[in-house]
């Protein structure tokens, strides 16, 4: 017999949302991969150096993508290796390195994101209105700055 416990609400949606969250990850890395060749990882680190107001440091990339400094190496060197990012000295710290999306990187970004856009509607946006995604926002806003810090 299992274990047999009443579970919290909030700690029922808690595990309704991780599970989604793993489920919606795997379609769209599923699609975006066949498609194109690339990972979420890739791409989430490819919208990050795009939207950033100038380049980033490592550890600031591994910050956004909620990975470690070794799976954020290998994603960065995976997208360098392809021209998509370029590594260059910290101007403000010569023992550190920035990164930035290189315009290559930009077309790809621009390839992935349609379907990324695709997918999420198809599996996620179909069974949300708009209030519902809105409250989805706000609590994972919330959350996400009690736990760790917001990041767009």
């Amino acid at each position: 017999m299992g274990i047999e416990r009443k579970q919290t609400p909030q700690r029922q949606a808690a595990s309704h949302l991780l599970h989604i969250a793993f489920q919606l990850k795997g379609v769209v890395e599923e699609r975006v991969q066949a498609e194109t060749g690339y990972l979420m990882a890739d791409n989430e680190a490819l919208l990050n150096l795009a939207h950033a107001e100038a380049s980033l440091r490592m550890s600031d990339i591994a910050n956004r993508l909620i990975l470690s400094k070794g799976g954020t190496t290998k994603v960065i060197d995976r997208l360098e290796a392809d021209g998509l990012v370029e590594r260059a000295p910290d101007p403000s710290d010569l023992r550190a390195l920035v990164v930035s999306i290189t315009p290559k990187g930009r077309e790809v970004l621009a390839r992935i994101q349609p379907i990324v856009d695709a997918a999420i509607e198809e599996h996620f946006g179909a069974f949300a209105s708009d209030e519902e995604a809105k409250l989805i926002i706000d609590l994972s806003v919330r959350v996400s700055e009690a736990n760790r810090g917001w990041v767009e």
